[in-house]
C-alpha cells in the first residue's frame, strides 16, 4: 500500500522515529518513568531515577533504528523490516536487563 506515493511501512517508521524521540528525551530530560509506567505509578523503584534516565536512553536508541529503518524504507521494504524486528529485539533484551537491575521491586 502507498501513502501519497511512499510505502506505509515508511510512513509507520516515521512516526515511531517522532514517538520514541519525544519519549526518550522526556525521561532524560525529567528524569521520570511517566510514559513507560503511568504517572500515577506508586512502585518502589530500586532508582527511579537511574530507571528513567537509562530508559530513556534505550528509547532514543530506538529512535535511531526507526531513523535507520526510514531511511532504508527508500530503497528496500523487507531490508527495513529485518533492521527494525532485530532492533526491536535487541531493544527488549537491554531492556529487561536495565528494568531488572532499577525498576520496580
Amino acid at each position: 500500500m502507498e501513502i501519497l506515493g511512499y510505502s506505509d511501512m515508511t510512513w509507520i517508521a516515521a512516526i515511531a522515529f517522532v514517538l520514541c524521540l519525544a519519549f526518550g528525551l522526556y525521561m532524560v530530560i525529567s528524569k521520570k518513568p511517566g510514559f513507560v509506567r503511568g504517572f500515577k505509578n506508586t512502585a518502589n523503584y530500586r532508582d527511579k531515577e537511574q530507571y528513567a534516565v537509562k530508559g530513556g536512553w534505550l528509547i532514543l536508541a530506538l529512535a535511531g533504528v526507526c531513523l535507520i529503518m526510514l531511511i532504508i524504507s527508500f530503497f528496500n521494504d523487507m531490508i527495513s523490516n529485518i533492521i527494525g524486528f532485530a532492533g526491536l529485539c535487541v531493544f527488549g533484551y537491554f531492556w529487561k536487563k536495565m528494568s531488572d537491575e532499577f525498576g520496580p521491586v
